[in-house]
């Protein structure tokens, strides 16, 4: 019986967890305002570093961090993913693998790029979607 109060109080702590960070994003969003796609660019030297991924991160984060009040997210480029978003490693995974399909990123060698095992921001997962070399199917 003890067994089940103790995951009876793990699922509400959870809950709980779950319920707070949605007020914590929804009120980042509101204070940021609406989403800025060229705020968000312009944060980048996007006259050497390639426009369609800094797009699709762009798109692939709002998706993943959803709307508040019917407005998509509003993306920062220095919004780091585990202390901004509480982004698990595995959803960071999930939005890389997506970005790199849809353009045809080579995904082979990671260790290679400059910013590997540095990826703990929008612009870092941007940079290093850049540095990574295309497949050619592009």
């Amino acid at each position: 019986m003890a067994i089940l109060y103790t995951i009876g109080a793990l699922l509400l702590v959870g809950m709980i967890y779950a319920v707070f960070d949605h007020f914590r994003m929804k009120r980042l969003a509101l204070e940021r305002g609406k989403p800025n796609i060229c705020e968000y660019a312009r944060s980048f030297d996007y006259r050497n570093v390639d426009t369609s991924i800094i797009r699709e991160v762009w798109k692939e984060v709002q998706d993943y961090l959803g709307s508040y009040n019917g407005t998509p997210f509003p993306v920062q480029a220095d919004d780091l993913f585990e202390d901004t978003y509480n982004l698990h490693t595995d959803d960071l995974d999930e939005i890389y693998w997506t970005v790199a399909d849809r353009l045809a990123i080579d995904t082979e060698k990671p260790e290679e790029n400059p910013y590997f095992n540095q990826v703990t921001s929008v612009r870092n997962l941007v940079m290093f979607l850049h540095h990574q070399p295309r497949t050619g199917n592009s």
